[in-house]
C-alpha cells in the first residue's frame, strides 16, 4: 500500500492561492448583486451572496472587470477577432461567457488555473444549462 506524502511549504502556499479564486468569486457575487455591474452568469459559481462587503471591495473589483473588459474588448475588436486570449489563473471567472453573449469571441480562449479549480469549473459548467454553447 502505497503511503501518503506529507504536505510541503508550496502545497500550503498553492491551497492559499487555490482559496483566492473563492473569494474573488463571492466579492463579485456580492457586487454584482449591488448593481456595480452586470454578470448574468456568476451566479452559477457562487450561490449566495455571502456576507455584506465593504464598499471599497465592490469598488475594487468594479475597477478591475469594468477595465479588463474594456480593455479585452479593445483588443479583440482592433484584432477581428482573429486572435487568442489567454486567462492565466482563471479561477472561476465568467468572461468568456460575456464575451460569447457580446458576440464578442476571439478566434481561441484558453483558460489555466489549478486542476482542482479546472475541474469544479467544470463540473459547475456541465450541471447548469445556462453555459450551453447551442
Amino acid at each position: 500500500m502505497a503511503s501518503r506524502q506529507a504536505f510541503t511549504d508550496s502545497d500550503t502556499a498553492d491551497e492559499a492561492v487555490r482559496a483566492t479564486c473563492d473569494d474573488a468569486t463571492v466579492c463579485k457575487r456580492f457586487a454584482t448583486s449591488k448593481g456595480y455591474w452586470k454578470d448574468l452568469y456568476i451566479q452559477y459559481f457562487a450561490r449566495s451572496v455571502g456576507d455584506r462587503k465593504a464598499p471599497e471591495i465592490n469598488r475594487g473589483y468594479y475597477a478591475r472587470v469594468t477595465g479588463v473588459n474594456h480593455l479585452l474588448d479593445a483588443f479583440i475588436r482592433k484584432a477581428e477577432s482573429d486572435c487568442q486570449v489567454i486567462n492565466l489563473g482563471a479561477g472561476l471567472d465568467t468572461t468568456f461567457w460575456r464575451l460569447k453573449e457580446e458576440n464578442l469571441l476571439p478566434r481561441k480562449y484558453f483558460e489555466v488555473d489549478f486542476p482542482t479549480v479546472v475541474a469544479r469549473k467544470i463540473h459547475h459548467i456541465n450541471v447548469f444549462s445556462a453555459f450551453s454553447l447551442g
